[in-house]
């Protein structure tokens, strides 16, 4: 908890530990070093604990580097052989991509095109099989699609939504034909695009501090009880968006509707710096609708509304 910085918190919350704490141990499983993070949990030696700490953290940070390199790496392939109207599903392959990081990597880019995503990575000597993990969207059975397709695979396991697999290099092309195959047959075009089901309409002058501090009230969040979703319309930007974070992939923005002004932050949402910034408030972008989540952000002993925006469209515009 100290070397993530939450040692000095008043109350610890679920995300607070699925971000801040469960990263860390799991990159030493991710980087082959998975004992270490045991021995971290179970030492009765502070100063080993310290140790164990400082290097895992060590290692999270070299996580976040080959994650960083291997989504640019595999979305440029994906830009470049993808069909976004006629392909169902991408399988991604390239020697050298780490093995213990591509399955992050897969569930990245299966939110962001709204596909199953097989990402493969080739033994750069050519000697050992390919090592694969795969990420599906809502209504798509990886495991029944990798058992369908399991001839063209050495091994395979897993469930409905995330698995892996091994697969001679010679394999991959007909294995990448036979899953997009049958993703096609079993995901009609119109079922091809992200749904945000949203829970209320808001506005921003709604968001007191009480009012989220009643929200939190519904925590702990987490995949079976989702932080609640919000949205509103004819907000602008205050100032330009700013990028934020390891290697610029977050943004940090500053919302006004009625003369009332909030911070936000976009996880992952680097990308979108430059078609957001023609929305500044007086700009030629015009108003925005969002979808967010609300938040209580704490600083310098200071609380606050922050809003975890997770959508943007132009306002009126159809989906």
């Amino acid at each position: 908890m100290k070397v993530a910085g939450l040692d000095k918190k008043s109350y610890l919350s679920a995300e607070d530990i699925g971000f801040g704490v469960a990263p860390r141990l799991n990159a030493a499983g991710r980087l082959g070093q998975a004992r270490l993070a045991v021995e971290l949990l179970t030492t009765d030696s502070e100063p080993r604990a310290k140790e164990l700490a400082d290097y895992i953290d060590g290692l999270n940070a070299t996580r976040k580097s080959l994650e960083r390199s291997i989504y640019l790496s595999a979305l440029k392939q994906a830009k470049r052989d993808f069909d976004p109207e006629g392909d169902a599903a991408l399988v991604l392959s390239s020697a050298g991509w780490h093995a213990g990081v591509i399955g992050i990597v897969a569930g990245r880019l299966a939110e962001k095109f709204y596909r199953p995503v097989v990402l493969i990575s080739q033994d750069e000597l050519g000697v050992k099989p390919a090592v694969g993990s795969a990420r599906s969207v809502p209504g798509f059975n990886l495991h029944e699609a990798l058992r369908t397709c399991s001839h063209h695979l050495l091994s395979h396991g897993g469930h409905a939504a995330a698995a892996g697999l091994k697969i001679e290099d010679k394999a991959i092309d007909a294995f990448r034909t036979e899953f997009c195959e049958y993703a096609a047959g079993e995901i009609p075009q119109e079922r091809r695009v992200a749904e945000l089901r949203i829970d209320a309409e808001t506005s921003l002058s709604a968001l007191t501090l009480k009012a989220v501090y009643q929200i939190e009230q519904l925590a702990p969040f987490g995949a079976g009880n989702a932080r609640p979703l919000l949205c509103t319309s004819e907000v602008h930007l205050a100032a330009p968006p700013k990028r934020i974070g390891e290697g610029e992939r977050h943004l940090s923005l500053q919302f006004v509707q009625h003369n009332l002004r909030l911070r936000a932050v976009a996880f992952g949402g680097g990308e979108w710096a430059d078609e957001l910034a023609g929305h500044v408030a007086g700009g030629a972008g015009g108003p925005l609708s969002i979808a967010f989540r609300p938040m209580i952000n704490v600083f310098a002993g200071r609380r606050s509304v922050e809003l975890e925006v997770e959508d943007w469209k132009k306002a009126g515009e159809e989906i």
